[in-house]
């Protein structure tokens, strides 16, 4: 199977919440990239369905946590891969921050995301 991703992903342990129709799956975020994230978790959804997923990354009074609209990618036994097709500004510092870290290597995520950007404009 061909790889066609085209940003690194990390491990990267949190909860997650999966939201669509009525339906809200929680699960763990097992690993992400600035365009997706894999979610263990028991529960099903059909490749192609919308989400709002919300991606927490504190448990305090006032959590911080990532806000991504997107799709699910694929189901796979124990999981469901989604990719992202909207965020906030401020949830993609949190995304871009975590990543950096976990890769100690800001240029490569930024040259990851502007050729991203490139692209997006040569299909639209």
């Amino acid at each position: 199977m061909e790889e066609r991703r085209n940003f690194s992903r990390v491990e990267f342990r949190v909860s997650a919440l999966l939201q669509t129709d009525g339906t809200v799956i929680k699960g763990d975020v097992k690993d992400l990239s600035l365009h997706g994230l894999y979610l263990e978790t028991d529960q099903h959804l059909e490749p192609g369905t919308p989400v709002e997923i919300t991606i927490y990354l504190s448990a305090s009074s006032v959590p911080v946590v990532i806000n991504v609209k997107g799709e699910v990618a694929r189901l796979v036994p124990g999981g469901i891969g989604c990719h992202f097709d909207k965020m906030d500004a401020d949830s993609f510092a949190h995304l871009r921050s975590i990543i950096t870290y976990q890769l100690a290597d800001d240029e490569r995520v930024m040259s990851e995301f502007s050729d991203y950007l490139i692209k997006k404009g040569k299909d639209a």
